[in-house]
């Protein structure tokens, strides 16, 4: 079994993707023409919100495509890729006020209830690594913003398959960008 940490809002239709900077690989024309020298996949300036989104979506293209790739071979092995939620007190605010994000923690996490805890994000991972329940490969798991309110209960029920981005359903990009990737590393 492969786990791959990827996020909600690699889908621009998610509501965490559709605040700010929005992913998409657009045509992969940054690795095309860029090669090695890329800022953005698509070939746009750097943007760091987008290049976290689109790594995500990035992540979700490795997923469904290394999965393709293990059914040829008739590997067994499962391959699947999940979003931990909106976990605020991992680092990933590192660059923000510090004021800011303990603000901003406290007010998703105990307010708002959209945010998750560590400890849920923990369990995620977890259940993904070692829950008998998932037997398909190449899904995408989530829950529902504020789902770590449920406990671990939520395993398997809030927090299951779901669906990915339109974009990240475009088997003939996903295979191309991982063309490009073993070009970039010279595979």
């Amino acid at each position: 079994r492969i786990v791959v940490t990827a996020s909600s809002v690699h889908d621009p239709d998610s509501p965490g993707g559709a605040q700010g900077s929005r992913a998409t690989l657009g045509d992969l024309k940054g690795l095309e023409t860029r090669g090695r020298d890329f800022e953005m996949v698509d070939g746009g300036d750097f943007d760091a919100d987008k290049a976290y989104k689109d790594s995500k979506l990035c992540n979700v293209f490795f997923t469904r495509e290394l999965q393709r790739r293990l059914n040829e071979g008739d590997s067994g092995i499962s391959v699947n890729c999940f979003s931990p939620g909106l976990i605020v007190g991992t680092g990933l605010f590192r660059d923000q006020n510090p004021v800011f994000t303990k603000i901003f923690d406290v007010a998703a996490t105990n307010i708002l209830k959209v945010g998750e805890t560590v400890h849920w994000g923990g369990g995620t991972l977890e259940y993904m690594a070692t829950s008998s329940d998932i037997i398909r490969g190449g899904m995408f798991y989530t829950a529902a913003p504020g789902a770590s309110r449920y406990g671990e209960a939520a395993y398997g029920r809030e927090f299951t398959v779901s669906e990915v981005s339109k974009e990240a359903k475009d088997s003939l990009k996903g295979r191309r960008l991982w063309e490009l990737s073993e070009k970039l590393v010279g595979i």
